[in-house]
């Protein structure tokens, strides 16, 4: 089959879309399928296919979108905000630029959020089946940002009508945990039937090679090891973390905190790392290339999400035999087992969190159970195979389902 994959953001980034994007195009290539990748270039500039190359420039779509938009909601509906005046023009472009692609080539056509399921919804040949993976809850996460600050407001009716549509606007739906689709269901409105929970996966035996690898690290004779890879943004709660490490200090000083990442809340983190006299204990080391190699220099994982869905760093964590400590933010609960594959602490409460980091510390016959339960519920649970055949029965029954519907007309 000739499959497009594609989504409104950039790749390739540092998360788990991205992750999951590139297992799905490997994975699919060794079947003998064509994958085509379409999304938005690193610069925002340009949308292109990552697998040739082929680009489009944005300011050649955007540009006379943006006056025909601007110009509708100006004699039409001034009130609208230019927040949501944005988001309309964004999704017309990547419209546009989609159907100059040629969709028509293509067999199957697997969206990866909702901008880009909805945009594709509109512009593919009616004939042609369309999946989506929904890999998070936008509107969510604008609320914990405050960049919504209200579900009265216009902005959160938006949304939540984007996350509407990007779920239905499909043949299939994909989540990655239950409770993703539970939220869909709940909060939005969406019909269970349109939705399937398929759960990541990652190659594992790729993977223990990478954590194999050599990499230096500034660690003290004796210091147990923190790993925490994780964007520097709101809903992954590194506050809550370097709550948790500051009353840590307090009680002993023989460990060091590595955060992986970065992102907008990388200043703040630094000014409260300084208030909390951590800067001897908490390392800022950016994106990193080698993350599987620091993660099997560590002792403990640790991720504070506030909000989450299925993190890649877990599964990760999970494949490494490392023990964990998380927060039971979203779908994280799915993947790990209080007191048999980590230790889990209720979203921000850092008085928690910091008690399991300690209780791990300190036993180190609790670190190796957890850990090696942990290895073997990964290697039953996150396996590419488990992901691949599930993924394929879901493109399989959709396939079918357009014949039928065909050979009815």
């Amino acid at each position: 089959m000739k499959i497009l994959l594609t989504t409104y953001f950039y790749l390739p980034h540092v998360g788990g879309l991205s992750t999951y994007v590139d297992v799905l195009r490997k994975e699919l290539e060794a079947m003998g399928h064509h994958v085509d990748v379409f999304a938005h270039h690193p610069d925002m500039k340009k949308y292109y296919m990552l697998n040739n190359g082929r680009y489009l420039d944005k300011a050649k779509l955007k540009d006379p979108i943006y006056d025909k938009i601007y110009g509708y909601y100006d004699t039409n509906m001034k009130h609208v905000d230019p927040w949501i005046r944005w988001r309309d023009i964004e999704r017309y472009c990547f419209e546009a630029a989609a159907a100059a692609f040629d969709l028509t080539k293509y067999d199957l056509i697997h969206t990866q959020d909702i901008v880009s399921t909805r945009a594709l919804w509109r512009v593919k040949p009616k004939s042609t089946p369309l999946i989506a993976t929904i890999h998070g809850c936008l509107a969510e996460e604008f609320l914990y940002t405050g960049e919504i600050t209200g579900k009265e407001t216009l902005k959160w009716k938006y949304i939540a009508a984007e996350e509407f549509y990007g779920a239905v606007s499909s043949d299939m739906t994909i989540v990655p945990t239950q409770w993703l689709k539970n939220l869909l269901i709940d909060e939005f409105g969406v019909a269970e039937h349109k939705l399937k929970v398929i759960p990541y996966g990652i190659d594992i035996k790729s993977f223990k090679k990478r954590l194999q690898q050599h990499v230096d690290l500034p660690v003290k004779e004796g210091h147990k090891v923190f790993i925490c890879p994780a964007r520097l943004v709101t809903i992954k709660g590194h506050k809550y973390l370097l709550d948790a490490l500051a009353r840590l200090k307090q009680v002993r000083s023989d460990w060091i905190c590595f955060l992986l990442g970065n992102g907008p809340c990388r200043n703040e983190l630094l000014v409260q790392r300084q208030a909390l006299g951590l800067e001897q204990h908490v390392e800022f080391l950016g994106d990193r290339n080698d993350v599987p190699a620091i993660l099997g220099r560590g002792d403990i994982f640790v991720l504070p999400s506030i909000q989450d869905n299925l993190p890649f760093s877990v599964m990760e964590a999970q494949a490494a035999g490392k023990p964990i400590v998380v927060s039971n933010a979203g779908g994280i609960p799915e993947m790990v087992t209080h007191e048999e594959t980590g230790l889990i602490s209720p979203v921000g409460e850092s008085e928690q969190m910091f008690k399991n980091l300690l209780r791990l510390m300190e036993d180190r016959d609790l670190r190796k159970r957890i850990g090696e339960q942990a290895r073997r519920w990964a290697i039953q649970q996150w396996s590419t195979h488990t992901l691949m055949q599930r993924t394929m029965d879901v493109y399989s029954s959709v396939i079918n389902q357009h014949l039928v519907t065909k050979g009815g007309e």
